[in-house]
């Protein structure tokens, strides 16, 4: 059953192969595309999206969120003193400064966004709470804040392929990457979200 159970997960959140784990040590940009299995534990649901990342290490990135059909779910945009993002279904644009509590209108659990530079890049969480560990190949293996009670765990690396777990007792958000490049995306504007026309905007705090 167990074997049965890992089977489906690798079909749907997609890799489940690969080579010796590519180390991101250098990488000073990157783009990365996989699947996510959302969870809310309190509302007792769950959904997986696809996600398409562009960072550049220490200064931005960019998350844009589509459903398993295609369509637009959200797009972020985060530098180090400000934060963007945009909610298709409900045209909503959001932005300020970024901190903890900013993706509580899309995440039920606490998570700065600008912590998607260090999920990407694999590089140890140093605010205010937070220890880490590595592993004996010298890899990041996990980050835990005692603060706001949330752990990231970095997993199953195989090629450039990996899983990363977002835990916290309201939800998780378990990551699988299937695809990177060591370069953005050449995308015009790639860096820039303003709020479409007819949305609402909306500043965080």
């Amino acid at each position: 059953m167990m074997k049965k159970t890992a089977l489906v997960m690798c079909l749907v959140l997609g890799g489940c192969v690969g080579g010796p784990a590519v180390k991101l040590n250098n990488v000073s940009e990157g783009h990365w595309r996989g699947k996510a299995l959302v969870k809310d534990k309190e509302q007792g649901r769950s959904y997986v999206v696809n996600l398409n990342f562009n960072a550049v290490r220490h200064e931005r990135a960019r998350m844009d969120v589509t459903s398993t059909l295609g369509t637009g779910v959200a797009s972020l945009m985060v530098e180090p003193k400000e934060v963007r993002y945009v909610l298709f279904d409900s045209k909503r644009f959001y932005y300020g400064n970024p901190q903890v509590d900013v993706m509580r209108p899309i995440l039920a659990l606490p998570f700065d966004p600008r912590w998607l530079n260090n999920l990407l890049f694999e590089d140890p969480v140093t605010d205010k709470g937070w220890s880490c560990e590595v592993d004996s190949g010298g890899f990041l293996q996990s980050c835990r804040d005692t603060i706001s009670n949330t752990k990231i765990t970095w997993s199953s690396r195989q090629g450039e392929k990996r899983t990363v777990m977002i835990e916290h007792p309201k939800a998780s958000v378990q990551i699988n990457v299937n695809s990177f490049k060591p370069k953005v995306e050449d995308r015009k504007n790639l860096f820039v979200l303003e709020a479409p026309e007819g949305y609402q905007k909306l500043r965080v705090r």
